[in-house]
C-alpha cells in the first residue's frame, strides 16, 4: 500500500489537537467502562508480577538509581519513587507474567504500557479517578487508530503489518499512546501534545525475537515510561519533530516500510472498540483457546488425565507462527508454549501463576505429558468474517488410552470481544492475584475503589492506607 499524506496538518498535530481538545463528555461510556475493566485487570496482575525474578532486578536497579516519590511501587512494601521510576517497575510486573490484556486491533498490551505511568503520574499530580480513565482511553484510541493506518483495511489481527515485519507492537505503539495520554491527564495543550507524540514517535520501535526472553516485559515497561518522559519533556519545553511520522526517515518510512492510510484519521474520536482481550491463563494469547477447551473436554467427558494419550491442536496460521517454543528452556519461551501449556493442565489439572517456575519447566512429569501435545496448522474458517474474527480460534481433540476421541472447537477464548469476560470472573482473577499480598477485607476494599475509579477524587489515596504502608 502506498503511503497516503494527510491533506493538511500533520499526524503528530492531527492527533495532539485530539488528545488535547476532546472534550471529557465526548469519551463514550463504552469506552470508560473498557478502561475501568482494564484497570482492575492491570492493579491485580501487576502486584502478582512483582514478585517475579525479573520484576525484582528491575526494582532493585531502579531503586538504586531513583529518589523517593509519590508515587507507589506495586508489591514492595508501601516504597515510594517519583513517577518515572515506579512506571518502570510497575509496568515490568504488569507484563512479566503476560497475563495481562492487549488489544486485537493493534496488538499492544496498553493496560501494561499505559496504566502503570498514568497511575505514577496521577499520583504525583492529585488527578482524580476520572480523568485517569478519560486519559486511558484517549490514549488507546490513539493507539487504535495509529495501528489501522498502518495496516491494510479491514484491520485482521493475523495481517498486522508492524507484527509481520518483526516489530513488537506495544515497543512502536506503546509510546505515543503512552505520551498521549499522560499528556491529556497532564493538562498538555494541542501543541505541547503534538510535540510529545513526536519525541515519543522519534523513539518507538522493539523488535519481536524479544519474545521469548525477558526483554519482552522490559520494552512493554520502557514503552510506558518513554512515552510518560516524552509527555513531560513537551511540558517543560522540549520539542520533537512535528513530521516525526510521515516524514523522511520518519517511522512510517523506516519502522513500516511507507504503508500507510489516512482513512482511519478519519474516524478518530469514534472509539471503536481496540478490541481488550483478557486472559485466562498466564501466557500468550494465542495458548488460550486450546487451555480453555482441554479443559472444558476433560470436565465435560470426565475423562481422567492419566487416560489421555494424545492431544491434537488444529490451530490457524496465526498461532503457528505466534507459538514459537514447543521445547521451552525458560519461563518465558514457556509462555509461548503450546505443549507446556497443556502438559501442565495434564500433569497438574491446572495451568496457573504459581507453575511459571524453572523446576516446572525442567519438570520430568510436565515433559511427559508435553510429549503427548500435538500443533498443526489448519484451515478453520471458510467466511472471511468469521477468519478475521478468530484469528486464535483452536480445534482441541483429545484421544484416550480406550480409543475414544473427542473433540472441541473454539473460535475465541474467554475474555475476546467476542466471548467478554464475566465481571465475576475478572475479580475473581483480581483477588487470586493480590492474595499473596494482602488480606481479603483490604482486596474487596481496593477491588471496590478500581471498580469505583471515577468517584476517586485524588488518585493519591487510590491504594488502601495498609497497601501503601501509611
Amino acid at each position: 500500500m502506498s503511503m497516503q499524506r494527510p491533506d493538511t496538518a500533520r499526524i503528530a498535530e492531527t492527533l495532539g489537537t485530539f488528545v488535547a481538545d476532546l472534550p471529557a463528555a465526548s469519551v463514550p461510556e463504552s469506552a470508560r467502562l473498557s478502561a475501568s475493566r482494564a484497570l482492575v485487570d492491570i492493579v491485580g496482575i501487576a502486584f502478582a508480577g512483582s514478585a517475579l525474578p525479573l520484576a525484582r532486578v528491575v526494582r532493585a536497579q531502579t531503586c538504586a538509581e531513583a529518589r523517593p516519590g509519590a508515587a507507589l511501587v506495586l508489591g514492595a512494601g508501601g516504597e515510594r519513587l517519583v513517577a518515572t521510576a515506579a512506571a518502570r517497575i510497575n509496568a515490568t510486573a504488569a507484563h512479566v507474567l503476560d497475563f495481562d490484556a492487549n488489544f486485537n486491533i493493534g496488538m499492544v498490551f496498553a493496560p501494561a504500557a499505559l496504566y502503570p505511568a498514568l497511575i505514577a503520574m496521577g499520583e504525583e499530580t492529585g488527578a482524580n479517578g476520572a480523568e485517569l480513565i478519560g486519559a486511558f482511553a484517549v490514549g488507546a484510541e490513539v493507539i487504535r487508530t495509529l495501528a489501522e493506518c498502518l495496516s491494510e483495511a479491514p484491520y485482521r489481527k493475523d495481517r498486522d503489518s508492524l507484527f509481520y515485519k518483526g516489530w513488537f507492537n506495544s515497543a512502536v505503539l506503546g509510546p505515543i499512546g503512552a505520551a498521549a495520554a499522560v499528556a491529556r491527564l497532564i493538562g498538555l495543550d494541542a501543541d505541547r501534545t503534538a510535540h510529545a507524540l513526536a519525541i515519543a514517535a522519534v523513539q518507538a520501535g522493539g523488535l519481536r525475537i524479544a519474545v521469548g526472553s525477558d526483554m519482552k516485559p522490559v520494552l512493554c515497561a520502557r514503552a510506558g515510561e518513554t512515552g510518560l518522559r516524552a509527555a513531560l519533556l513537551a511540558r517543560d519545553g522540549a520539542e520533537g519533530p512535528l513530521d516525526a511520522f510521515e516524514g523522511p526517515r520518519g517511522l512510517i518510512e523506516v519502522i513500516n516500510g511507507g504503508q500507510w492510510s489516512s482513512l482511519p484519521l478519519a474516524r478518530l474520536g469514534s472509539f471503536e472498540a481496540p478490541g481488550t482481550s483478557f486472559k485466562l491463563y498466564p501466557a500468550c494469547s494465542s495458548v488460550q483457546a486450546a487451555a480453555e477447551s482441554l479443559e472444558a473436554l476433560l470436565q465435560r467427558h470426565d475423562i481422567e488425565v492419566g487416560e489421555v494419550v494424545r492431544v491434537r491442536c488444529e490451530v490457524t496460521g496465526h498461532i503457528l507462527r505466534n507459538l514459537a517454543f514447543p521445547l521451552p528452556a525458560n519461563v518465558t519461551q514457556a509462555q509461548f508454549s503450546m505443549p507446556f501449556a497443556l502438559g501442565c493442565i495434564l500433569a497438574h489439572g491446572r495451568f496457573t501463576a504459581d507453575l511459571l517456575t524453572a523446576e516446572t519447566v525442567a519438570d520430568p512429569a510436565v515433559h511427559r505429558e508435553m510429549a503427548k501435545v500435538e500443533m498443526v496448522g489448519a484451515d478453520l474458517f471458510d467466511d472471511e468474517e468469521e477468519a478475521r474474527n478468530g484469528t486464535e480460534a483452536t480445534r482441541v481433540t483429545i484421544t484416550t488410552a480406550d480409543g475414544r476421541e473427542v473433540s472441541h472447537f473454539q473460535a475465541a477464548s474467554t475474555g475476546k470481544p467476542m466471548r467478554p469476560m464475566p465481571d465475576d470472573l475478572l475479580d475473581a482473577k483480581f483477588r487470586r492475584n493480590v492474595a499473596p499480598f494482602m488480606s481479603p477485607a483490604i482486596a474487596s476494599d481496593l477491588l471496590a475503589r478500581l471498580r469505583g475509579i471515577e468517584a476517586v477524587d485524588d488518585l493519591s489515596r487510590l491504594f488502601p492506607a495498609e497497601v501503601r504502608g501509611s
